[in-house]
């Protein structure tokens, strides 16, 4: 897109109040992109994150993730977001991840309506536990994604099926940071490695830097969409 993106703000209630930026694409039937923050953040700092990727002709939506989480720091408290809950227990992690998952669904598919979207296909990019949340929403079931971008996550396979014969279904860029300490490189390799022995098509690419998106990150997935869409993805 030439012209600088609006967004605009809107209400979306789960367990309480939490909320999403929006902004539409040219084209009623342009792709949408969905972007995933990491824990504690919020979609107007995830926006800054993708500028390459928010500039593609595309509907983007950037919601936060339904779960308040308190981020505490020398500077105060605010009130981030969260994609699910972890205590260290299996079960009350995925029963939070299978509820935001199924809240994201219905999520899009209130706003393309609303909007008159029909999108001809979706990506969602994740960073960090955005990308942990995202393995699953766009592997699990149901599928309405088309192509997932994980930067600094890892895919978790006790929670999703890889079948073969739906391998067709998703494509996958993995990012990472070779000097991420939070989530180490090895776990985008082993990812990419899973999606791999299962007939995925999925790309690994690690870059210099930490955990973090880096401005690299933002390039390479805005280009691997880009061209993924072709022409005709305005």
């Amino acid at each position: 897109m030439t012209e600088p993106r609006s967004w605009s703000r809107r209400s979306a209630a789960f367990t309480g109040e939490t909320h999403l930026l929006v902004s539409p694409g040219p084209r009623a039937d342009s792709p949408l992109v969905v972007l995933c923050h990491g824990m504690g953040e919020t979609p107007d700092r995830e926006i800054l994150r993708w500028p390459a990727v928010a500039a593609l002709p595309a509907h983007v939506v950037a919601p936060a993730g339904p779960y308040p989480h308190e981020v505490r720091s020398p500077r105060g408290v605010r009130i981030g977001h969260a994609w699910y809950l972890y205590d260290g227990g299996a079960e009350p992690f995925k029963r939070s991840l299978d509820r935001a998952v199924s809240w994201l669904h219905d999520l899009l598919a209130t706003l393309e309506t609303a909007h008159g979207w029909q999108p001809r296909e979706r990506t969602l990019v994740g960073f960090s536990q955005g990308a942990y949340f995202g393995y699953v929403a766009a592997l699990g079931e149901p599928r309405p994604f088309r192509r997932l971008v994980a930067v600094a996550g890892r895919l978790k396979e006790e929670f999703v099926t890889l079948d073969p014969a739906r391998a067709f279904e998703v494509e996958t860029l993995i990012l990472h940071g070779k000097n991420d300490t939070a989530v180490s490189p090895d776990a985008g390799r082993r990812s990419a490695d899973a999606l791999h022995a299962a007939g995925y098509r999925a790309t690994l690419r690690v870059f210099a830097g930490a955990h973090r998106v880096t401005p690299e990150c933002d390039a390479a997935a805005a280009d691997w969409l880009a061209r993924a869409w072709g022409p005709c993805g305005a």
